[in-house]
Parts: C-alpha cells; sequence; structure tokens
C-alpha cells in the first residue's frame, strides 16, 4: 500500500511510502523512475516515512517513527546506508518535521518551540541544519514576534537560499508573509494584506513567482436552552 509519495531529481524520480512490500510488515521508501520503472528499497527500518528529498538529488530526508527510534535521517537517492541526524528541536520542546532544504543541499530549515521560562511559556522560532556538518547542533535563529507556523506554513529558504520566508500574524488574525536574512541583516515584510490567513506558500520551479494560499473560517455559535424547566 502506498502511502505518500515526493517528487525528487526535478521529475525523473519518485520516492514513495510503501507498506507490506515484499511480504514486509514495516513502512519503508522506495525509490522509483518517474514512469513507475526501476522500483527499489532505500530503507529497512519498521515505520519510514514523511520523505524530503533535497534539491540537488542526493539524499532523501525521512522520519523513522519506530518506538526506540524517534528520529529524523537520510538515505541516498541512490540507495546506500541511512544515517541518524541531529535532534530537530531543543530539549524539553516537541520536534517539528524538516519544512526545507536549500536550493544547494547544504542546510535544512524546521521550525521550534522554545521555553522562554519555567511556567509554561513558550515562542516559536525556526532552526537551520548544516548538512554537511551534521555534528554541528542545531543553530537556533531569534524571529520576528509574530511568526505562526503548522504544516505547509513552515518556514521556507528562498530560491537563492540566502533567506527564509514565514507566515506572520497581525492584530485583526491577518496574516503576512516575512523574509528573514540568513546574514543577520534586518528582514522586511514581503506582502501587505490586510485581510485573509495564509494556509501555504511556495516558488514557482524558476523562482520567480511565490503563490500564496489565503483564506479564512466562518463558524457560527447556536445557543440551546431546555425549555422543559
Amino acid at each position: 500500500t502506498m502511502i505518500a509519495a515526493t517528487v525528487c531529481e526535478g521529475g525523473r524520480s519518485i520516492v514513495a511510502t510503501i507498506h507490506g512490500r515484499e511480504g514486509r510488515a514495516s513502512m519503508n521508501l522506495w525509490r522509483m523512475d518517474a514512469d513507475g520503472s526501476n522500483l527499489k528499497r532505500l530503507t529497512d527500518g519498521e515505520d519510514d516515512f514523511q520523505p524530503v528529498c533535497s534539491p540537488e538529488g542526493k539524499w532523501v530526508y525521512y522520519y523513522d517513527g519506530n518506538v526506540n527510534t524517534n528520529q529524523w535521517k537520510r538515505v541516498p537517492l541512490a540507495s546506500g546506508k541511512s544515517e541518524p541526524l541531529p535532534a530537530t528541536g531543543v530539549p524539553g520542546a516537541p520536534s517539528f518535521p524538516i519544512s526545507d532544504l536549500s536550493p544547494d543541499d547544504a542546510m535544512l530549515v524546521t521550525p521550534v518551540t522554545m521555553a522562554l521560562a519555567a511556567g509554561g511559556n513558550y515562542k516559536n522560532a525556526f532552526g537551520i541544519l548544516k548538512t554537511n556538518s551534521l555534528a554541528t547542533p542545531l543553530q537556533v535563529t531569534d524571529v520576528d514576534r509574530r511568526i505562526v507556523f503548522g504544516g505547509v506554513k513552515s518556514p521556507k529558504f528562498t530560491p537563492d537560499g540566502l533567506a527564509v520566508v514565514y507566515p506572520i500574524g497581525g492584530e485583526k488574525s491577518e496574516y503576512n508573509l516575512w523574509l528573514h536574512p540568513l546574514d543577520g541583516k534586518p528582514g522586511h515584510q514581503l506582502t501587505h494584506f490586510s485581510s485573509e490567513q495564509i494556509y501555504g506558500f511556495g516558488w514557482s520551479p524558476d523562482g520567480k513567482k511565490l503563490l500564496i494560499g489565503r483564506g479564512h473560517i466562518e463558524s457560527d455559535v447556536v445557543l440551546l436552552r431546555d425549555t422543559s424547566k
């Protein structure tokens, strides 16, 4: 059974999460050509999922959900031995999925939640991991305090890999996009919407256009009374 799939190598191959193939009870990652041929198993864990292909096509990043492991790993797209990544979170806080890889495969970005102090207060941020130096701890970056993330709203690299973009929330619950340079220069707001929330965003293959999904949720309140009393 195929659970999920992602396109790799600029459309030349596909990596899919498949359960139960070859008589295995496990869920593993499989690589295939774009037409579905040349199927090859990449991982041999018990619960491997959430594949993310590196832009240059060398690695597939994925989550090993085995109860004794529970960590992000990567495996060569051409097949080979998997290797673990450092924790994609900070101690005492939840770990989030990898949200994007830089165009040159040199960095990955992941949302991070950090404890402000004792008492249960947290703040959102993002972390950068150098993929050519996995022994280096996740570098957590200070962000605009209005940052919001979750699912497809998570931080993403710009097409040149020099900045990270993430949504920010306004006083009227409107969302906009904020550009955060990685060289320490001041960030700036990319969009100036006065209403609606952002449900997802991404760049066109040539990096010249930015697609943004926007909308809102409407709900009603119904008051019920017990007229028998």
